[in-house]
């Protein structure tokens, strides 16, 4: 556990001399600053909208700091040679990948706490009262979904390219988020070997989509159910334990 922690320390370090994270959140400011100092003719309703893209902004915000910087961990300790001291204390290799996504997921909370805390706020002051339990339940989905952005990113850092790692998560999590739906669809139409082989991808591939309740915050509608709160939790615990054993093993037999 000390090493995990002396890992995870090092990566709240980093974060605070990274320009990324300041960079976005000024860039998220300005954003929905432009956003409430625009006069909208009292168009009924369109506080609904203003809560849709400023939970859009904090999520993809959010995604785009969880994932470049979870990205470069294992690459950079690498080719830097800062591996070889962690594995020597000794460090085994699933512990420094279980370090690395713990790193990830507090970065990635850091930051997701505070781009939500100022979401919040505008809420609350531009964009119209949201219902408290929704809001905490959106919270909650949004750091969900960053552990599985996050022990995603760390299992493709294990044998990919910092670039090609990033291309490919933002690659898959696009895919999710819009065609999801479809994928489910061609499944249950499909027959035979197509059937198996989109079932594969379909089950294999991070449900992004499950953590997405900004239809919901926009609209206002009714809390979710607590066994559906359950059940995404139950998905994203076994999701990312399933990512971090096998992120583990092909690390343990990659030649450093």
């Amino acid at each position: 556990m000390r090493a995990i922690a002396a890992i995870v320390r090092g990566m709240f370090l980093e974060l605070l001399r990274k320009k990324d994270f300041y960079v976005l959140f000024i860039l998220m400011l300005v954003l929905l600053g432009f956003l409430s100092a625009q006069t909208f003719f009292d168009i009924e309703g369109i506080s609904r909208y203003m809560r849709d893209f400023g939970y859009t902004l904090v999520m993809l915000l959010s995604f785009i700091v969880c994932v470049t910087f979870s990205a470069r961990q294992i690459p950079s300790e690498i080719e830097s040679g800062t591996v070889y001291p962690f594995l020597a204390k000794p460090v085994s290799r699933s512990m420094l990948v279980s370090g690395k996504f713990c790193g990830a997921v507090m970065i990635s909370a850091i930051t997701f706490t505070l781009y939500f805390g100022v979401f919040v706020l505008f809420c609350f002051t531009e964009a119209g009262r949201a219902e408290a339990i929704l809001l905490i339940q959106s919270f909650l989905f949004g750091i969900m979904f960053l552990s599985v952005a996050s022990a995603l990113t760390v299992f493709f850092s294990v044998f990919l390219t910092t670039s090609a790692n990033v291309a490919i998560t933002f690659l898959i999590y696009f895919f999710m988020i819009s065609f999801s739906d479809l994928l489910r669809d061609a499944v249950l139409a499909g027959k035979g070997i197509e059937t198996l082989g989109l079932g594969v991808v379909y089950y294999l591939l991070p449900h992004f989509d499950f953590f997405d309740l900004r239809v919901r915050l926009t609209h206002a509608w009714d809390p979710l159910p607590l066994w559906v709160v359950a059940a995404v939790t139950a998905y994203t615990v076994v999701y990312c334990a399933g990512l971090l054993f096998f992120a583990g093993r092909l690390f343990g037999r990659k030649k450093l």
